[in-house]
């Protein structure tokens, strides 16, 4: 009882940020030069990404990558915006994925392929295949899966809009 006591109020201690959490988003306006992600009828239906070129409490003025006009949107025609901070890679979640996807992959292979030699008795050979062929398929998946996680990608952090 005394450790459940004294895990209660472990638990209950303020936690410090962890590496993985990003920093709280910025309130609004958003400083001219961040990098923004914007949904808004304005642009289109999907996400534009671009740069904010200047920001008051009804408007942001936006410019798209790769464009050089400018674009002015009034707060209340934003659905969504999100502003970078920094990046991040996949290789961990592509490992993963990569290894089970092989694991899998490998055992029916190694289940196929080896069939027991003789019908009345007890061969585990084709489980041992299934087992062989999966730890194989698993090790290969991760690797591959892995390396396709490797390329960094933008981490969005959501902020939020003025009050319409």
């Amino acid at each position: 009882m005394r450790f459940m006591a004294a895990l209660s109020a472990v638990a209950l201690m303020a936690p410090t940020a962890l590496v993985g959490q990003a920093e709280p988003a910025p309130d609004w306006p958003i400083a001219p030069g961040s990098r923004v992600r914007i949904l808004s009828p304005v642009l289109g239906k999907s996400h534009a990404t671009g740069s904010v070129v200047s920001a008051t409490p009804d408007t942001l003025v936006f410019r798209a990558a790769g464009d050089s006009t400018l674009t002015a949107i009034y707060t209340p025609h934003i659905v969504n915006i999100a502003v970078a901070r920094g990046t991040h890679d996949n290789k961990a979640r592509g490992g993963f994925v990569g290894f089970l996807a092989g694991a899998m992959l490998g055992a029916v292979i190694g289940a196929a392929v080896l069939q027991p030699s003789c019908t009345n008795c007890l061969d585990f050979s084709a489980g041992a295949g299934a087992l062989a062929f999966g730890a194989m398929g698993g090790i290969g998946g991760a690797l591959v899966g892995a390396h396709l996680g490797r390329h960094q990608t933008d981490t969005w952090v959501p902020v939020a809009v003025p009050a319409r």
